[in-house]
């Protein structure tokens, strides 16, 4: 059932946040909107780490980071290494892509993942957007770690849905 909802959310039609008071970053040409709840870190590698920071609820864990890849490749030779990657992942046990779309997104071509794996016990759902920018990839991916499986669905759900929105505000410069 979790998985039947959470890919039903994963191929919703693009949304945006209205009811929620917003912070926004813009850099490098790409800009995302998060709720204020929500906090910036400086972490390597990515051009923008955003992840919760004065959660109510201990049941999950949600981090959303922003990568653009340092060499031109096209999105078909970076998509099938970036799934090698994912299986091969050392932490990721039973990693399964359980949706792969590939779409445009604004006038560029993208791929969409819906991964599910463990990491010591702990359900993880992983969504990803690779979008080829100007013969670089850019790689947004969200992963949320559901701490406390027995916990209600419908709060990891809302969880889902908040994610998605938060994606789905991205920008990226013409």
């Amino acid at each position: 059932m979790r998985l039947l909802v959470c890919t039903l959310l994963f191929l919703m039609n693009l949304s945006i946040i209205h009811s929620q008071e917003l912070t926004s970053i813009d850099r490098n040409g790409f800009s995302i909107k998060f709720p204020n709840s929500w906090e910036e870190k400086k972490v390597p590698d990515y051009l923008i780490y955003i992840m919760e920071s004065d959660k109510k609820s201990s049941d999950f864990s949600t981090t959303i980071g922003i990568q653009e890849t340092k060499e031109d490749e096209t999105l078909e030779v970076f998509s099938k290494q970036y799934e090698i990657d994912l299986s091969n992942h050392k932490k990721y046990k039973d990693f399964k892509i359980k949706v792969r779309r590939e779409l445009m997104y604004g006038n560029r071509k993208a791929i969409r993942y819906f991964c599910t794996a463990t990491v010591s016990h702990i359900p993880v759902e992983i969504m990803a957007i690779a979008i080829q920018n100007k013969g670089k990839i850019i790689l947004v991916t969200t992963t949320a770690y559901w701490l406390k499986p027995s916990s209600e669905t419908g709060i990891f759900l809302q969880l889902l849905k908040k994610t998605e929105k938060i994606l789905n505000s991205i920008e990226i410069e013409q």
